[in-house]
């Protein structure tokens, strides 16, 4: 009888490479992940891994595998957390939802980067998800006491979250870490609030409650002009002198210390209009667009209404980005006009000239019975600057907003009317951290008042010739200059950081909270 003899078959190529690569790169996975969390002395990144470990649990023979496949999300959410940080100074937080939820597609759309990121993360989440559900089986005894140990190492600090301290304020030190603990405690945050001292009951009033009062020579209008990505070119390029924009015959100009790096530009917004730093208000004041609408009472377009004014915002993009219409409208401002109102663009359209945008202002406001409040942004320095050489790319936009500026100026001398004109940078670009190696001066941009058809407030403009100013009080200098008498508000913020106006976060926290709390009165 013939034995057939069954020949094994023969092994897969690279037998020995392919599993000693594959438990090199668990190895390396663990091993940051270990790195990190002794590092930040972050066991929380536990809560990231657990879910992914009991999924995996049962699809891979060999444990190792699995938790390395387990703890690459938590490391991909601690990478977009630096990467955001090192962008925006503000790491990866649970709200930054309000952002990309009707944002991303529309950046995307605009900035190939986001666009690129966009579509590697989706491969990237298929490709990780789909080995998941393949050679599905029983779970082994090691990856049950695994996945018991993890269970009860991330209730340990699920329960640590839950009992956190959710006063917002405590979470600033946080901020300051692109961390996966920096990320779950903002879960926590409540809705914003105003940080006021825990013992003053009643917000602080003076003996007598005072009005914004016109000045003496009657209303003049008012454009506040925001200069995208806007600095000083000088910062970087030394002895360059703009013609218009920032120049020194100005009647006054200096560098502003805003509150955002490379983005954010509603910060400045708020800033500028509520006269308020944002993230006194909560976590880093990323959305107050969204979280604060219908609840600020004051801002500098209802004192000015108060005076008959007209207010107007005129925005670069479209008005539902980040809430910016709604919002607005909730702190006095009537006319709000984007792109498309404008008939200049469908929407986004990062490349349109400041020219442009001051024309369609122009019409807008032209011959209008009652003294204007504009508050207009332009787009035209928003990046990405040319990666090869930003700098000269950021002064050929420069000189072409530099140019529409004093064309804007030369034709309000024309019309004979009045004007007060404050232009300010709302933060600098990105591309300035490879390029200024001192931290504190990556918030430095500049300011330009002017007076057209009437004389500025001298005392005021001696007082303030050539001074660096905080964002927040810029509108308080910006009425000065142009004669008004400052209302209560304005008055008290003006004495309380006298010695701290450069930047207001060097104002100790007494005086910056007992502020606060005076403007609790106008916050819902």
């Amino acid at each position: 009888m013939t034995t057939i003899t069954e020949k094994n078959p023969s092994p897969p190529k690279f037998k020995v490479l392919r599993p000693t690569l594959k438990m090199a790169l668990c190895y390396a996975v663990i091993f940051a992940a270990i790195i990190y969390g002794i590092s930040y002395q972050d066991a929380y990144i536990l809560l990231i891994i657990t879910p992914f470990f009991a999924l995996g649990c049962g699809c891979d023979k060999h444990p190792l595998t699995v938790l390395a496949r387990a703890t690459i999300p938590a490391l991909a959410l601690y990478s977009t957390s630096a990467l955001k940080f090192k962008i925006t100074g503000v790491p990866l937080v649970t709200y930054d939802h309000y952002f990309i939820r009707e944002n991303i597609l529309l950046l995307a759309y605009n900035d190939w980067r986001v666009a690129l990121c966009l579509i590697l993360g989706l491969i990237s989440l298929i490709v990780y998800f789909r080995g998941f559900f393949l050679n599905r089986s029983r779970m082994t005894r090691l990856e049950i006491v695994s996945l018991v140990a993890l269970v009860i190492a991330a209730a340990i600090c699920l329960w640590n979250i839950l009992d956190w301290d959710k006063d917002v304020f405590d979470f600033n030190a946080e901020q300051n870490t692109p961390s996966i603990r920096a990320f779950l405690k903002s879960s926590q945050l409540p809705k914003p609030q105003i940080d006021v001292l825990k013992d003053i009951d009643q917000p602080l009033h003076t003996t007598a409650q005072t009005s914004l009062m016109p000045p003496a020579g009657g209303k003049p209008d008012l454009y506040f002009i925001l200069q995208e990505s806007t600095f000083h070119p000088s910062l970087l390029r030394s002895g360059y002198e703009p013609k218009f924009l920032y120049a020194k015959n100005s009647d006054q100009t200096a560098p502003l210390h805003v509150h955002t790096f490379g983005g954010g530009t509603w910060k400045s917004e708020f800033s500028l209009t509520v006269q308020m730093r944002p993230q006194e208000f909560g976590g880093d004041g990323m959305y107050v667009f969204h979280q604060l609408e219908g609840r600020i009472k004051r801002s500098i377009f209802t004192v000015l209404k108060e005076l008959g004014y007209r207010t107007m915002v005129f925005y670069p993009v479209p008005g539902n980005f980040l809430n910016a219409h709604n919002f607005y409208k909730s702190i006095g401002v009537d006319e709000f006009y984007d792109p498309a109102d404008l008939e200049i663009s469908k929407g986004w359209d990062w490349k349109l000239p400041d020219s442009v945008f001051y024309a369609a202002m122009a019409k807008k406001v032209a011959n209008s019975k009652q003294p204007v409040v504009a508050f207009m942004l332009t787009i035209n320095q928003h990046g990405p600057h040319q990666s090869d050489d930003p700098m000269t790319d950021y002064i050929n936009r420069f000189d072409a907003s530099d140019l529409a500026f004093g064309d804007f100026i030369t034709s309000l001398k024309k019309q004979k009317r009045k004007s007060g004109v404050v232009a300010f940078g709302d933060h600098q670009p990105e591309f300035t951290s490879d390029l200024i190696q001192e931290h504190t001066d990556w918030y430095q941009t500049h300011y330009d008042i002017r007076c057209i058809n009437f004389e500025c407030d001298k005392k005021s403009v001696m007082d303030h010739k050539d001074k660096k100013l905080d964002i927040v009080l810029l509108s308080t200098m910006a009425f000065e200059t142009f004669g008004f008498t400052l209302d209560t508000f304005s008055s008290l913020q003006k004495s309380m950081f006298r010695t701290c106006e450069t930047d207001i976060t060097h104002c100790n926290d007494m005086t910056r909270r007992t502020f606060n709390t005076a403007f609790s009165q106008y916050f819902r």
